[in-house]
């Protein structure tokens, strides 16, 4: 049994995975698997929510879009959401783009930081509330009430 040659020095382990792929001859797979993350990037909120990559095989994206009218804007934009996606991803990675009806994904909303401090009400705002509010009986649901309106004023900022 023969050993293996000791190594000379410690290796960093991107380095280390990155040589391992590119031997397994899977470093092209993991680049256009990229695709989906840069998708949103690239291409913007709108059309996120419109058009979203599907498979590529040999060079050629497929990506479903929600309509035909965003099917038909989008005929004219892949020229440029190819050479953006070529930019990103560093090499030739998507040579066409095919579009295709079929149905869209809602993106994944963000997760809202907690330790945002919502701003501060103003003075107009808690008169409104206190105005509003007054002519609620029930304590319980005109505290339901103030906190809602509080909830929808702060989202309108």
């Amino acid at each position: 049994m023969t050993k293996r040659p000791r190594m000379t020095y410690p290796r960093d382990l991107p380095a280390l995975l990155e040589e391992s792929l590119a031997k397994l001859g899977l470093a092209e797979r993991v680049r256009e698997a990229e695709i989906w993350r840069i998708w949103p990037e690239v291409v913007g909120a709108t059309l996120c929510c419109r058009a979203q990559p599907v498979r590529i095989i040999n060079g050629t994206l497929t990506v479903a879009v929600s309509s035909a009218p965003w099917m038909q804007e989008l005929r004219f934009m892949t020229a440029l959401m190819k050479e953006k996606l070529n930019s990103r991803l560093g090499a030739e990675v998507v040579r066409d783009i095919v579009l295709k009806a079929g149905r869209v994904d809602e993106p994944v909303a963000e997760i809202p930081d907690e330790n945002a401090s919502p701003l501060p009400i103003s003075s107009d705002q808690l008169a409104l509330m206190a105005e509003q509010s007054a002519l609620i009986s029930d304590p319980e649901t005109r505290q339901a009430f103030i906190e809602l309106m509080q909830t929808s004023m702060a989202s309108q900022r």
